[in-house]
């Protein structure tokens, strides 16, 4: 395995078939990969276009490449009924999020200002002439389909078996090293040395969503990157964490933030109805496993898991 860092989290590729220096130059192109789309589309960076865009105030020309990833956004936020929203980006900023993540950096004394929701749907995005306007005061973040995105475009470099995980976004491609499938552990995130539960993968994208990944104090609360569009605060549920597996990291990604925002039981029916599946964490300690999962047993039979499958 080769790891590089990339989006403030570490990025790791395997490809159990190929010689040790052959994995080091695929993950060396994977790493540019990353590396482009991270000058492209960061909102931390003043030189990235996904910036240039925020700060223009009309209608302005982009790349295809930042109209492809915002056509797509804009696909995502219809199929989640605008739980999925990009324009959360002033959101971010006023909970705290205004610099890249480091822990500790992001604390302060004071807490998360309100901030008046935006809508994805208010911003206009011409794709014969490849202009996007959005309305005054409004900014985008693409961190919740970006990364999933360029996991799945890394992915088409990997061989036949194989696979690239980027801070939880992984795609695994073919039936594992044994021919078993990949096994993906899902962490406890209040303990990452304990393992809720062990999916067995083949083929498909997994994507956790958390509020332990990107969390700052602010003031006498914690808060969070995991914004609620309804409210334009970090969102309040009933779980601790989602677990979506899909077709591709772009989806399983987008899937995985929808189902947290809507908590257990409207996140477990939505992830039906999309036909994904996913294992959801209560903040009871409950585990919801949804759609098709194959649950490795325990290696330690005194260990059983106590799960509840939709």
């Amino acid at each position: 395995m080769q790891t590089f860092r990339a989006m403030s989290t570490e990025v790791t590729v395997a490809a159990p078939g190929l010689s040790a220096s052959a994995e080091r130059d695929l993950a060396h192109v994977v790493a540019v990969v990353f590396a482009a789309a991270e000058q492209r589309f960061s909102r931390f960076r003043a030189d990235s276009e996904l910036s240039r865009l925020n700060r223009a105030g009309g209608p302005t020309p982009v790349s295809p490449a930042l109209l492809a990833a915002l056509v797509a956004a804009r696909a995502h936020a219809a199929r989640s009924g605008g739980l999925f929203d990009p324009t959360i980006a002033r959101a971010l900023e006023a909970a705290g999020y205004d610099r890249p993540f480091a822990r500790g950096a992001l604390d302060r004394a004071a807490p998360p200002a309100p901030q008046a929701p935006a809508r994805f749907a208010d911003v206009a995005i011409d794709e014969a002439a490849r202009v996007v306007a959005c309305p005054p005061g409004v900014a985008l973040d693409l961190g919740g389909v970006i990364k999933g995105r360029t996991v799945d475009e890394a992915a088409r470099l990997l061989p036949a078996v194989g696979f690239i995980d980027a801070g939880g976004d992984a795609a695994l491609r073919g039936d594992g090293p044994d021919g078993d499938g990949w096994e993906v552990d899902v962490e406890d995130p209040a303990d990452a040395r304990r393992v809720v539960v062990t999916l067995r993968v083949r083929d498909r994208a997994v994507a956790t969503s958390a509020p332990n990944r990107r969390r700052w104090r602010a003031g006498d609360v914690h808060a969070h990157h995991l914004i609620d569009p309804r409210t334009g605060r970090p969102a309040v549920t009933d779980l601790a964490q989602a677990t979506a597996l899909a077709a591709t990291a772009e989806d399983a990604d987008v899937a995985a933030k929808v189902a947290f925002l809507l908590g257990a039981d409207a996140g477990a029916r939505w992830l039906e109805r999309a036909g994904l599946a996913g294992v959801l964490l209560g903040v009871d300690g409950a585990v919801h496993l949804v759609g098709d999962v194959e649950v490795v047993p325990p290696r330690d039979p005194r260990e059983p898991q106590e799960l509840d499958h939709a």
